[in-house]
């Protein structure tokens, strides 16, 4: 890379499928969930951190990033916090939709604005 970043760059592993999660658990800075049934990720975390008490890394650091619509609301990524998660991923436009974007900037910053307002500032603060 260059410039070379002045810390090492986390290297996230995703999936999850056993073999992908044990791979995050031992070799991985951290775990990157690819969405999915919301009912499930309370089982993913539950096996990917029992796969870091077995592969004894559990003492290090590890990043836990999430698609999740408790991240809309500040209840919502307390509960993910409290289940071990450390990065919320969020959009506000449906990430499938094809074709052109046509949302005016105005709009695209004003969600954004509201949702640091709601949820970021009440989150941190």
């Amino acid at each position: 890379m260059a410039p070379v970043p002045s810390e090492p760059v986390p290297i996230l592993v995703g999936g999850h499928g056993n073999a992908a999660l044990r791979r995050a658990a031992r070799s991985a800075d951290g775990w990157l969930h690819g969405g999915g049934d919301p009912a499930d990720l309370p089982g993913l975390l539950a096996r990917l951190a029992e796969f870091r008490r077995q592969e004894g890394t559990t003492g290090r650091p590890f990043e836990v990033h999430v698609i999740s619509m408790d991240a809309y609301s500040v209840d919502g990524v307390r509960r993910l916090e409290d289940q071990g998660v450390t990065d919320a991923i969020v959009g506000f436009r449906w990430p499938y939709q094809v074709g052109l974007d046509t949302e005016p900037l105005a709009e695209k910053i004003a969600k954004l604005r509201r949702f640091a307002d709601t949820v970021i500032a009440k989150v941190r603060g």
